[in-house]
C-alpha cells in the first residue's frame, strides 16, 4: 500500500541548518535533492509537491523548509492531532529568528517578518498526481481533496522580500523550549502573547499601521502581566523589566517630550525614555479601539516607528523575562 499522510513545509524560508525543537525539526530542503532531507520512498513526491511552488518570477523555488517528527520512522508524516503543536513550535522558531534581525544596516540587509514562517499543509499519497490541501476558515479547518498537483501553483506573497534565514537564536530557542517543556509559569504569556505579536509582524498587505500597533500592543501587555490594565500599567512594568540596566530619561533624552498636561509632565521628565514609549504606544492603541487621541497626551511616536520598535523591544523582552525564570 503506498504511503500517504500529511506533509508540512515553510515554503518561503530556507534555515542555514537543520534545527531540533521538542518532536520536531526544521531542515532545509533542495526542491532538486529532497533524498537528502526524506527518506527515498518520499522523495519523488516531495519533489513533485514543491514544484507548484514558485517566487515572484513564476519560478519553481530551489529550497525552502520541511517539518518533521524527530526520531520517528515516518518523519516527513505529520498527523493533524499534532498541527497544534507544530504550529507553536513554528512560531518559537519565527521569534528566533527574527530576534537576530538588524534592521537599519543599510538597504541590503535582510528582511525577515512573521509570514515567512508560516506553515503551510498538504496531504499526499506517493505514486498519486492528487493532492488535499488545508485551510483554516472560521469554525473549523477546511479540507479541499482532488486537486491534481499540475493545477496547483503557490506564489510567493508580496510581503516577502527574500527567503534567507542567516541566523537563528538557538539560545533563545532553548530558553522557549525550557519553558514550554517544563511549563514554567513565564510560559504562558510568553506563548500567548507570541501569536499575537506575529500578527502585528507579518507585515501583510491588507492591515495598516494602526491595525498591527493594537496587535503589538496587545502582545506586550499580555507579556508583561501588568498589575493593572491599563497604558501606565503596562509602561511600568515595561520600564522595570529593564531596571538593571542603564537608561536615558525624558530630561535627558530632549528631543522627547513629557504629556501636555503640566499634571504629569514634571514626573514624566524623570521617566526612562522606553517607560514613556510603551505608554505612548498602548495609548495610541487604544486611541484606535475606543474614542480617538486625547489632547493630554503626547505623541512623540508615528505608528510605523512604534512597530519598528516593538519588533527590537518585544524579542528582548521575552529574552529578559526568561532569564529573571532562570531559563
Amino acid at each position: 500500500m503506498p504511503a500517504s499522510g500529511n506533509v508540512l513545509f515553510m515554503p518561503w524560508v530556507t534555515l542555514p541548518d537543520s534545527i531540533r525543537l521538542g518532536s520536531f525539526r526544521f531542515c532545509p530542503i533542495n526542491t532538486s535533492t529532497p533524498a537528502s532531507a526524506v527518506d527515498s520512498d518520499i522523495a519523488e513526491m516531495v519533489s513533485k509537491v514543491l514544484k507548484g511552488y514558485v517566487g515572484r518570477n513564476g519560478k519553481p523555488i530551489e529550497s525552502c523548509t520541511i517539518m518533521l517528527r524527530a526520531r520517528h520512522p515516518q518523519a516527513w508524516n505529520i498527523p493533524e492531532k499534532m498541527w497544534k503543536a507544530a504550529g507553536r513550535a513554528a512560531e518559537m522558531l519565527a521569534l528566533a529568528c527574527l530576534a537576530e534581525q538588524r534592521f537599519l544596516e543599510g538597504h541590503l540587509s535582510p528582511h525577515l517578518n512573521a509570514s515567512m514562517f508560516r506553515l503551510v499543509g498538504q496531504g499526499i499519497t506517493v505514486g498519486s498526481e492528487q493532492i488535499t490541501l488545508f485551510h483554516q476558515r472560521r469554525g473549523q479547518g477546511l479540507r479541499i481533496g482532488g486537486l491534481r498537483l499540475k493545477d496547483v501553483v503557490f506564489q510567493r506573497p508580496p510581503q516577502i522580500q527574500g527567503t534567507g534565514c542567516k541566523i537563528i537564536g538557538a539560545r533563545l530557542l532553548k530558553g522557549l523550549e525550557k519553558g514550554r517543556r517544563t511549563q514554567h509559569p513565564v510560559w504562558e504569556p510568553i506563548a500567548s502573547s507570541l501569536e499575537i505579536f506575529l500578527l502585528g509582524h507579518a507585515e501583510t498587505p491588507e492591515p495598516g499601521w494602526d491595525s498591527c500597533m493594537m496587535l503589538s500592543a496587545m502582545a506586550f501587555e499580555r507579556l508583561l502581566e501588568p498589575k493593572e490594565r491599563n497604558a501606565k500599567a503596562v509602561a511600568e512594568a515595561f520600564a522595570d523589566l529593564w531596571d538593571p540596566y542603564a537608561s536615558l530619561t525624558l530630561k535627558e533624552g530632549k528631543r522627547i517630550k513629557p504629556d501636555h498636561n503640566k499634571k504629569f509632565a514634571a514626573e514624566q521628565l524623570a521617566w526612562p525614555i522606553r517607560r514613556k514609549w510603551m505608554k505612548e504606544q498602548c495609548e495610541a492603541s487604544s486611541s484606535k479601539a475606543h474614542c480617538g487621541p486625547r489632547a493630554d497626551f503626547s505623541r512623540n511616536w508615528q505608528d510605523d516607528q512604534h512597530m519598528v520598535i516593538a519588533a527590537f523591544t518585544y524579542p528582548l523582552a521575552v529574552k529578559l523575562r526568561l532569564a529573571a525564570a532562570g531559563l
